[in-house]
């Protein structure tokens, strides 16, 4: 089933239900609705046919809403483009997908207009302001069928980063994209139509634009959508636009826990907050729950899964470190370096199946066949289950550092720096070392100096565990879901 098909039932259910609120204008589902089919419209115009590929460049806004469900309407192929990528990233992505047209931002075109149409791409200019309402029914215009597609059909290319340092498109269908929705509405805290949902996270990312964007549309919620997070503005919203569910990277749960005079009352109306895109840590969970009284739901995915694949939601309780257990239709093992399934209580890199995994990367045959075995998906993460069934994430097998051949995860590492009182921030890489092999490399955020940080490791870290460099930084690169960008830090 075409995933637009979502947006239609939803708008003929509740017309005159606010979708979007961005900026304090509120937007109808009727309104984007509408302007989804004028996307349609526009790209029939330009001759786009079923299959094709449709950038989408802008950062948050009701438009990108329309923009999508206008490609998918059509019966084509979404591609979201990271809002602040440079020319050379965001052509890279254009070409290797074969793109024809791109929904941009005025930001976005103001750089690039030239070499735009250098790539001999149409660009269609989105509006700065999104209507409040759908027009009069006289001034509405001839609604073109919606294109009929199946759950092998391809909805969308999302680009994730590559072990070869460009990015890959990850192949996600309808059915994907369906799939994952039906899981995640299976859990305790699944969205409903009763629902205000904070948007602070991208849209051009998997996890703000299917956990967030299409799951509300699915069920009718009401989306209160930021252009980009920003702590104070996101806790005034969530008190006054009576946020209930919030869905957020660590960063932003650690920023409100720095905004001075917030407090329980604001965030009186959430009955479920979701972290996810990377590690949300003890001290956290902890403090979030002791200052404002919520406890914050982890889970894990991947771009590749559309992203969800575990939550602690499932099992109800919200454990430290822990990304909970499976969501409904997902089977998850993990294995050794030959295949086979690990004792209980060992660490195992974590293979997954199910019909919200992809089918494969975008002119990628040899990654995509690298990346599957025996039909199971290989994240590469490393993972361990406790006695009660909960997984742990211990580490990306890529990110591993070998020290005289015993194996360091970084995210060991990282969790005892984080206790140091002054450190705020850290993360840990390897880099070649000519006696050991490899060795631990850290960079870390905080009043604090580089032989405090090794006095203060040693306490807890074996020898070869302790980093051998320590770099004392203003802040650590993320990319827009909150991971840690190691490639850079390897630079």
């Amino acid at each position: 089933m075409n995933l637009a098909t979502a947006l239609e039932r939803t708008s003929e259910r509740q017309p005159g239900a606010v979708a979007v609120v961005f900026e304090g204008a509120s937007t109808t589902y009727a309104a984007v609705q509408h302007q989804a089919v004028r996307a349609a419209v526009s790209l029939s115009d330009l001759g786009v046919q079923p299959g094709d590929r449709v950038a989408i460049w802008m950062a948050n806004h009701p438009s990108f809403i329309s923009a999508l469900y206008g490609i998918w309407r059509a019966g084509a192929v979404a591609v979201p483009v990271h809002s602040a990528l440079t020319q050379p990233e965001a052509a890279h992505i254009f070409e290797d997908a074969g793109t024809s047209v791109v929904f941009i931002g005025h930001d976005q075109l103001d750089a690039a207009a030239p070499w735009i149409e250098d790539l001999g791409m149409h660009a269609l200019l989105t509006p700065r302001d999104a209507p409040k309402s759908a027009p009069p029914p006289e001034q509405n215009y001839p609604t073109p069928p919606l294109v009929d597609r199946g759950d092998d059909d391809l909805a969308l290319i999302q680009y994730t980063a590559g072990t070869s340092g460009l990015p890959k498109g990850a192949m996600l269908t309808h059915g994907n994209l369906r799939a994952n929705l039906d899981q995640m509405r299976s859990v305790r805290i699944a969205v409903t139509s009763d629902d205000v949902a904070l948007c602070v996270l991208p849209l051009f990312h998997i996890y703000g634009l299917n956990v967030v964007l299409n799951l509300g549309i699915d069920v009718g919620a009401r989306l209160v959508l930021f252009e980009r997070f920003d702590p104070k503005a996101s806790i005034d919203a969530i008190r006054n636009e009576k946020i209930s569910v919030i869905a957020a990277a660590p960063p932003a749960y650690v920023a409100w826990l720095g905004v001075d005079g917030a407090s329980s009352a604001d965030f009186s109306s959430v009955r479920a907050a979701v972290s996810g895109a990377a590690p949300l840590a003890k001290e956290t969970l902890t403090s979030f729950r002791e200052r404002f009284g919520i406890d914050i739901w982890e889970g894990y995915g991947l771009t590749e899964t559309a992203p969800a694949l575990t939550t602690t939601a499932v099992g109800g309780v919200p454990k430290a470190a822990c990304v909970g257990r499976p969501l409904p239709g997902v089977e998850l093992r993990l294995v050794d370096e030959d295949g086979d399934e690990v004792d209980d209580g060992d660490p195992g890199e974590i293979v997954v199946r199910g019909p919200n995994v992809f089918t494969g990367y975008w002119n990628g045959e040899q990654e995509t066949a690298e990346a599957f075995a025996d039909g199971w998906f290989k994240t590469g993460d490393v993972g361990v289950f406790d006695d009660d069934g909960d997984l742990f994430i211990v580490d990306r097998r890529r990110d591993m550092v070998i020290v005289s051949g015993f194996n360091v995860y970084p995210r060991e590492i990282e969790d005892v720096l984080r206790k140091q009182p002054s450190v705020t921030d850290v993360a840990v890489v390897g880099e070649p070392d000519q006696a050991t092999g490899e060795r631990v490399h850290a960079f870390v955020v905080g009043d604090v100096s580089a032989q405090e940080v090794l006095d203060f490791a040693a306490r807890s870290l074996a020898p070869y565990k302790l980093p051998k460099a320590v770099d004392i930084v203003s802040d650590i690169p993320r990319n827009a879901a909150g991971k840690v960008l190691r490639r850079e830090l390897r630079r």
